[in-house]
């Protein structure tokens, strides 16, 4: 399993580059992201029909039912699908804020600190909102993708901040470097 400040790095990573892309191409990562939301109701269809048709008969139905309600989610989602592109998007970038959220928690040394760094960090994303809104007009095309490609960003440059942060660089290396120096004191053991 990754520390905090490797996960912190990575995800931070993959948020700006997210957040660029959405704000670069957003239609392209719209339909990427369409594409990706019928991959996943084509595997969740095939995985509950493979336990319909496995399971007891008393489970059977249960499975078979569920392999309908997505294939109805299917149905829907051609009819409406501009609405369930932007909807996955938004439940995956509500899935990163809150893995965002719990891994900056864990990488700050002092835990207290994260009233003050998360309200800076949704600060900072409104701000460069407002900015983009009012200089480039052509970014209201598409409001909900730019509002989630700006937060990406802005969450995703907070995080490699903070996995490239270590509180104890000034004192930690040398009390460190100390104590592997040390030689240990034999007479303790005779």
């Amino acid at each position: 399993m990754l520390d905090a400040k490797t996960s912190c790095l990575l995800r931070g990573f993959a948020g700006v580059i997210f957040g660029i892309l959405t704000l670069l191409i957003p239609e392209i990562v719209q339909r990427t992201f369409y594409g990706l939301f019928w991959v996943l109701i084509a595997i969740g269809i095939a995985l509950f029909l493979f336990l319909a048709i496995t399971a007891k008969s008393d489970e059977s139905i249960f499975w078979f039912g569920m392999a309908v309600a997505l294939l109805i989610v299917g149905v829907l989602s051609i009819i409406f699908a501009p609405f369930v592109a932007i909807l996955l998007i938004l439940i995956i970038a509500a899935i990163a804020i809150y893995n965002g959220f719990t891994d900056i928690t864990l990488a700050l040394a002092h835990p207290k600190s994260k009233y003050v760094l998360i309200p800076v960090m949704v600060i900072s994303g409104f701000v460069l909102l407002a900015v983009l809104f009012s200089y480039f007009p052509a970014f209201m095309s598409d409001p909900a993708l730019s509002v989630v490609g700006t937060f990406a960003l802005v969450f995703g440059l907070f995080s490699i901040m903070l996995g490239f942060y270590n509180p104890d660089d000034s004192d930690g290396d040398f009390a460190a470097g100390r104590a592997a120096c040390e030689i240990p004191d034999d007479r303790e053991n005779r």
